[in-house]
């Protein structure tokens, strides 16, 4: 009877450890699922991006995923710098930060001179304007100059898998162009 239980105990540790061991190697990450995990806002994601810039304009914002990991990526234009912000869409960490010097000669640094403070409209208002003309969720945004009009480019991908771009008048808040995409 000792011997028995003895076997039976060992095939039990055994067959703990076995177990263990192959979901050690499964070829899928493990993933913990916490029920407090939270996001920041894009506003908080704005603020946390200006504030390592020492300010400055915003010419540019999207949400990305890379390597499984959704950011808040901003380009931030400073006084002679333009700056490439990266914050961690869950923690708000600030995940890749790059700094260059503008460099006169290059047209495509300032992005022909485009300043937030030249709209009249905010980025938070043509949003709006934008999710009027279509719903869903905007997943990128950028000030840009086109045919010497100065415009809010929105990208919106819809509840039904479409993406839809909203190109909104920076100045008067008309909405210029919705183009969908297959």
């Amino acid at each position: 009877m000792k011997l028995a239980t003895t076997l039976l105990t060992g095939t039990l540790i055994l067959g703990g450890l076995g177990a263990g061991a192959y979901a050690m190697t499964d070829k899928q990450p493990l993933q913990s699922v916490s029920a407090n995990s939270t996001t920041i806002s894009e506003e908080q994601a704005k603020e946390i991006a200006l504030e390592q810039t020492n300010g400055g304009n915003i010419t540019k914002m999207s949400v990305d995923t890379d390597d499984r990991t959704k950011k808040y990526e901003f380009d931030i234009v400073n006084g002679e710098f333009e700056y490439d912000v990266d914050i961690d869409f869950n923690s708000g960490k600030v995940v890749e930060f790059d700094q260059e010097r503008l460099d006169s000669d290059d047209d495509d640094d300032r992005d022909d001179g485009i300043s937030i403070e030249e709209a009249k409209l905010s980025l938070e208002e043509a949003k709006k304007l934008a999710l009027k003309e279509q719903a869903g969720t905007i997943v990128e945004t950028e000030l840009d100059r086109d045919d010497n009009q100065l415009r809010y480019e929105i990208e919106i991908h819809t509840d039904d898998n479409h993406e839809v771009n909203v190109d909104i008048d920076a100045l008067n808040g008309n909405v210029l162009n919705v183009e969908w995409d297959d």
